[in-house]
């Protein structure tokens, strides 16, 4: 904000407090984008734009209290701010998170379903490893734990083929999938 929309601010907020109505849309104008982007640097964009609204509401509501000694940007974000510290303190006192949070904190932990399926594919496996031969088995689960033996490169992962190539066929046989 400039020297020059900085002064009609205060004009305008100055123009509210003596009971001027028609200093309410510049006084808007000026101050709805700067609350919410002064909301916005704090809380995530949902929540920054109900504060900014809750901030404006304040602003008018209190218009009749404005000092017009005093600088009409400052008041307008000091108010900001409370709404900005009010909002924190309810959402920690009901111990909410913020939509971003808990996309964040996205629960990554098997469901009961996925682990009764890992459970029964794991049953599964163990019971194709066992037919096949001890090597192959060996070669897969050494790939299986990252494990490397003490074979060249080219021959390990040719007998991890073979074996994988094994392990698709006997699991076609027992479960008729791709």
């Amino acid at each position: 904000m400039n020297t020059g929309e900085r002064a009609a601010l205060q004009r305008d907020l100055a123009a509210l407090a003596r009971g001027d109505r028609d200093a309410f849309d510049p006084v808007f104008h000026s101050l709805w984008p700067l609350l919410r982007g002064f909301a916005g640097r704090f809380l995530p964009s949902q929540e920054a734009e109900d504060v900014a609204q809750e901030a404006i509401l304040r602003v008018f509501s209190r218009a009749s209290e404005f000092d017009v000694k005093r600088d009409a940007l400052s008041w307008a974000l000091g108010i900001a701010a409370w709404q900005v510290r009010t909002h924190r303190k309810r959402a920690q006192r009901r111990r909410e998170d913020s939509v971003d949070a808990i996309l964040e904190r996205e629960d990554r932990s098997p469901t009961p379903e996925a682990t009764a399926m890992a459970g029964e594919v794991s049953v599964l496996l163990d019971r194709a490893l066992a037919e096949m031969s001890p090597s192959e088995a060996a070669t897969l689960v050494a790939y299986a734990r990252g494990d490397r033996p003490d074979l060249p490169g080219p021959t390990f992962r040719k007998r991890v083929q073979r074996a994988l190539t094994r392990l698709r066929a006997l699991w076609r046989i027992d479960h008729d999938s791709v």
